[in-house]
């Protein structure tokens, strides 16, 4: 059995410890560069193919400390997905992701007593470290074991996309409590509601050793009571509470850069055939109903259906000045039955017509 060495606590080394109020890249931001980095060197892809449509110039990706934009991060995301022919890429991916990714979080996980008490850092804190997979901790027997369900509730809109996002997440979560107990650690289960697009289930067994299931209702992580009471081999309260003192500044300083209204922003994307998230499911990843995150929103000055307009106008500003794409084409992609809705939203957007707006976009 190969074992994990517990990366050391050094807070004292320049550079080891994140500055509170430096941002550093999220987690995504890694994935994203390692998945692109196989596609073009493993799979052949052009990267100007991958990054066709999302805005990003190659440029960005050059620089691992650049920081791009949730709508960059999420489109790259999809296009990684679409164009991607290995049915394994997320759980390899999310395997390379170790406790040095996740910042300060990582820092105050490392001084936990417990894999419970770094389970429950891991979720009050994952927006600092993630937009992906919002999550819900519940209490859960498993095969008459008590024990937690982390249940998983994909960001990504398109179907490719949220496979991949949940199977990298659960391999990287493998990945980090590995790290964390210093050695391999085994769930109790793993349920996922795609369909198996492997060969076989080997590869899957060789990750997580436990039981995994496709088809299921939900994207869900067992964990039995006696891998949550587990004692870390080196527990260091002391940096626990300055971590997690420094987690929460950096939250609220998170909550005032995004705040509700930035996260539902970022969980609208147009599909290729023009859907949108309805309310409901956007409600859905906050764990409320659609009339209580309409009454927030109603609240911030703001409706969901304006935030949805805001989304389709930076669509359409960006299809009419950087594509070749006629009206029609676009009124389609943005979810419009027919150019004649698509002008007259334009319109009432932005003052000017479709066309008007391109050819000042050309000037």
């Amino acid at each position: 059995m190969r074992t994990h060495r517990r990366p050391k606590m050094t807070v004292s080394q320049p550079g080891t410890a994140p500055r509170p109020g430096a941002r550093q890249p999220l987690l995504n931001s890694f994935e994203i560069r390692l998945m692109l980095r196989d596609l073009v060197e493993q799979q052949g892809a052009r990267p100007e193919r991958i990054l066709a449509g999302t805005g990003v110039p190659a440029r960005l990706l050059e620089n691992p400390a650049q920081r791009l934009t949730l709508e960059q991060e999420l489109a790259l995301y999809t296009r990684i997905a679409c164009c991607n022919t290995d049915p394994l890429l997320g759980i390899r991916t999310g395997a390379r992701l170790s406790l040095p990714n996740y910042g300060m979080l990582g820092h105050a996980m490392m001084g936990a007593a417990t894999v419970n008490e770094a389970l429950q850092l891991l979720t009050e804190f994952a927006p600092l470290v993630s937009w992906a997979s919002h999550s819900q901790l519940l209490a859960e027997s498993h095969a008459g074991e008590p024990g937690k369900c982390l249940v998983l509730f994909p960001t990504a809109v398109n179907a490719l996309a949220a496979e991949l996002e949940i199977e990298s997440t659960f391999a990287s979560l493998q990945a980090l409590f590995n790290d964390l107990a210093g050695e391999p650690v085994l769930f109790a289960a793993i349920e996922m509601r795609h369909a198996n697009r492997a060969a076989d289930g080997a590869a899957y067994r060789d990750m997580f050793g436990c039981e995994v299931s496709f088809d299921c209702d939900r994207n869900a992580l067992l964990i039995p009571r006696t891998l949550l009471s587990r004692r870390l081999p080196h527990p260091q309260p002391q940096y626990r509470e300055l971590f997690r003192d420094l987690c929460r500044q950096e939250m609220s300083a998170l909550a005032q850069d995004r705040g509700l209204v930035g996260i539902i922003r970022s969980l609208i994307q147009i599909g290729e055939d023009g859907a949108v998230p309805g309310l409901d499911q956007v409600a859905a990843h906050f764990n409320q109903s659609s009339r209580t995150l309409r009454r927030q929103l109603r609240a911030l000055g703001v409706s969901y259906q304006g935030l949805l307009d805001e989304v389709r106008y930076a669509e359409a500003r960006r299809y009419l000045s950087a594509t070749r794409l006629t009206v029609d084409s676009i009124a389609l992609r943005l979810g419009y039955a027919d150019a004649r809705g698509f002008r007259a939203a334009f319109k009432r957007w932005s003052g000017m017509a479709p066309v008007d707006y391109r050819r000042g976009a050309a000037d």
